[in-house]
This record gives C-alpha cells, sequence and structure tokens, in this order.
C-alpha cells in the first residue's frame, strides 16, 4: 500500500518528467515502440499508428510499421479521358454510318439489279406466254382448218357442228379410251347382248388385247387379226362357232355413249386378204330390252375382202314388232358400191346420214342406199338412240375363203357425229 508520502513523490516525478521532456513523456504515453511482445508478426493498432512484433537483437519489441508514401498515379485527366472517348464515339460513329452508307448502296444497287432483272424476266415471261398463246391460237387455228376441210360435204346434207369425236391418240400399244369405248368378247347370254353379242359363223376368238393405239402423231386404234399359233391370249372370250381359228377384236359404245340421228362417219384402212370381213355399224340402244332385230340394226360398212374395191350397206329389221323374238323375223336390206379402189390399200370414209324417218349410207361421201319406213317392208326401229361397234371377223360365208389368210390389220384413223339437217344427238351417261 502506498503512504501518503510515497504518492506525493511519484506525482512530483511525473511532474519533473513532463517539465523536462514533454514530447517524449506524450509519446511514451501514446506509444509501445521498443515494448516487448510475444508473438513475432503479430500486428497492434495504437493511437491510430500500426506496430508489428519484431525480433530485434534477439528480442521481441513492437516496432512501428513504417507507413508506405501515396501512391502517385500519372496518366490523364478525367477531361481528358472523357474527350478521347468522345473523339473515339464520334469515330466509332462515323466508321458505322460509312459502313451503313457502303451497306446502303450495295442494297441500292442489289435492288437495281433485282429490278432490271425481275423486269427482264417478266418480259421474257411475256414473250413466252405470248409465244404459247400463238402457238394455242395456230394449232386451234389449224385444228379449226383441218376440222372444217375433213368436214363432210353432200351435195343436199348440211352438216353442222361436231358432236363427238375420237381420234384415237395415245402411246403406242396403249388401250382405246374406255370413257368412249368397251373392247369386248363374244356372247349368246340373251339379257347381256349388247356390244358383245355375237351369231354370225366367224373362226374368231375377241379379246381386248388385239385392239391397240399405233401412238402416231395423228392416232389411230388398230385391230390386229392373227391365226392361231400356240398359247391362246389370256384374255379371249369363247369360240361361238364349230372352231375358231383366229384372234381379234371387237369394241362399242354401249351403255357409254348413245347417239339419235346426225351424220356419223369413220376413216378406215381396212383390213387386206380373203377372208376378212370388217364392219363398221350400229345396234339399238335398247338391245337388252328388245333383243335382236327389234333393236334394229345399221351397217355402215361392210366389206368382203374378196372383193376389195367396193363396199356394202345393210339395215336389218323385225318384221313383227314382237321383242325378244328371235331370228325367222328377221329381214334386212343390202346395197352395195364400188369405191374405185382396194380398201385395205389406204383410208376411206364411210357415214351414215341419218335422220327420222330416213338412212342414208356413203362412202367417200357418195351416197350407196337411202332406207325409208316406205321401203324397209317390216318395223321401223330407228328413231330410237343407238350405238356404235367397230370389229373385224373371219367369215367365209361372207368374204371368202381364210385359208391363206395369216394375220391383217383394221386401222381405224378417228370417228366423228355431227349434226346434219339441223338433227344429231350425242347421250353421254
Amino acid at each position: 500500500m502506498q503512504t501518503p508520502q510515497r504518492r506525493k513523490v511519484l506525482a512530483l516525478l511525473v511532474v519533473l518528467q513532463f517539465i523536462f521532456n514533454p514530447v517524449a513523456s506524450h509519446a511514451a504515453k501514446n506509444s509501445i515502440a521498443g515494448t516487448v511482445c510475444k508473438l513475432s508478426g503479430t500486428a497492434k493498432a495504437v493511437s491510430g499508428k500500426k506496430y508489428v512484433c519484431t525480433l530485434v537483437n534477439k528480442k521481441l519489441v513492437w516496432k512501428l510499421k513504417p507507413v508506405a508514401p501515396p501512391t502517385v498515379f500519372v496518366g490523364p485527366t478525367w477531361i481528358q479521358l472523357a474527350a478521347e472517348k468522345a473523339a473515339a464515339d464520334l469515330k466509332a460513329k462515323q466508321e458505322a454510318d460509312a459502313k451503313a452508307a457502303v451497306e446502303l448502296q450495295l442494297k441500292l444497287e442489289a435492288e437495281a439489279k433485282a429490278a432490271v432483272e425481275l423486269q427482264l424476266k417478266l418480259e421474257a415471261e411475256a414473250k413466252a406466254k405470248a409465244a404459247v398463246e400463238l402457238k394455242i391460237k395456230l394449232e386451234a387455228d389449224a385444228r379449226a382448218a383441218k376440222a372444217e376441210a375433213e368436214k363432210p360435204k353432200i351435195q343436199g346434207l348440211t352438216i353442222g357442228n361436231l358432236l363427238w369425236g375420237d381420234d384415237f391418240k395415245g402411246a403406242k400399244n396403249s388401250s382405246i379410251d374406255s370413257k368412249n369405248w368397251s373392247a369386248r368378247n363374244c356372247h349368246r347370254t340373251p339379257l347381256g347382248m349388247g356390244g358383245g353379242a355375237c351369231f354370225d359363223k366367224e373362226v374368231v376368238y375377241y379379246a381386248p388385247s388385239a385392239i391397240k393405239l399405233d401412238g402416231s402423231e395423228e392416232g389411230a386404234a388398230v385391230i390386229s387379226t392373227n391365226r392361231i399359233a400356240g398359247v391362246l391370249p389370256s384374255d379371249v372370250g369363247p369360240c361361238l362357232s364349230a372352231y375358231c381359228i383366229f384372234v381379234s377384236g371387237r369394241f362399242d359404245t354401249h351403255g357409254k355413249v348413245s347417239f339419235q340421228y346426225g351424220f356419223i362417219e369413220a376413216r378406215i384402212k381396212m383390213p387386206a386378204g380373203s377372208g376378212n370381213h370388217p364392219a363398221f355399224w350400229m345396234l339399238g340402244d335398247n338391245i337388252n330390252q328388245v333383243g335382236w332385230p327389234n333393236s334394229g340394226e345399221m351397217d355402215i360398212a361392210e366389206i368382203r375382202s374378196n372383193d376389195p374395191t367396193s363396199t356394202t350397206s345393210a339395215t336389218h329389221y323385225s318384221t313383227i314388232d314382237s321383242p325378244n323374238t328371235c331370228c325367222s323375223n328377221h329381214n334386212y336390206k343390202v346395197a352395195s358400191l364400188g369405191v374405185g379402189a382396194d380398201v385395205s390399200a389406204g383410208y376411206h370414209t364411210y357415214g351414215v346420214a341419218w335422220m327420222p324417218n330416213s338412212i342414208s349410207y356413203y362412202v367417200d361421201n357418195r351416197l350407196i342406199s337411202t332406207t325409208t319406213p316406205a321401203n324397209l317392208g317390216g318395223v321401223w326401229a330407228f328413231n330410237s338412240k343407238f350405238f356404235l361397234i367397230l370389229n373385224n371377223a373371219v367369215n367365209e360365208a361372207f368374204s371368202g375363203s381364210w385359208e391363206n389368210l395369216q394375220s391383217s390389220t383394221m386401222s381405224i384413223d378417228w370417228v366423228r357425229s355431227y349434226q346434219v339437217n339441223g338433227y344429231g344427238e350425242v347421250f353421254i351417261p
């Protein structure tokens, strides 16, 4: 315990220290430099100063940490930096504007080029379209001129508009147009007579494969007739005679196209060789209902191939009005005319001018015969609808011996129906 006397001595010493060394005393009060510390590297702050425990003369003491001189930055001022940035921005803008100007120029040039190309394309398309239209017009004019030139010109008849026709155009060996024609086999089923009903003594099988288009520019349907050698075609129909030696073709418009009046004509190159019996003919559309001969039959052209410079035409009819009765009631009127050329050597036209109560047959626009109710001598069934048939048979009784016949072709260039004297209709279901 300090005595009052001791406290007085200490106070006196402090006063004396302050008197003789006021700075040191103050520094000593606010500094720990030189005093003992315990752990090297330890830092301590006293009165805003930093001290580090440092080994000095093998003794750990607090040592004032030297203050690093202030960092002096050397460089542009903020104003200079702002000016440099403004200059860089201006340069970048100028470069961008220059690039945009170049791109705009290129775009304008590209658009101008595209406009020129479009104009050239439009002009080329217009020229091409005009050329196509001109070609179409010329072709139409040529077809019209050809049709007018081919329109029958017969004294006493006014041949009017073309109502229907088939020019048989198509790829080589393709089939005839099934919208117009049915290629037939032969049959005698009463309820299914129609275009396939056969009754003559024909020594042929009928097969659709015997009928093909020839593929020519003008077009033609060709019926090939061939003596059987080997296996029969798979599509042949039955043989309705005692024997059949040939395969041939037959096709008709029954159920697809029917006609009532008009001038109906075909251009045909007939088959060559004795025994061939080609025909272009018509049957009443109602044959399945009334049977033959009550349906009526118009043979526009039949060729006796053993007499190839003549053509025959015939009108078949029933002598009594008795549907589905055959055949003692059958009769016909037939006539022939010399053509003046071998009908198998080239094309000839065969037609019928059919009007109410009048049937007139023609070859190359020359009249063969005319039939009316007054000279028929039987039931007039010819003011109703009829359909067309084309075929080539082999028939010795009609066309002479077929002994030397091996093959033949019947070529049909076209079939057409016109109005005549204001009459003529075509019916397509």
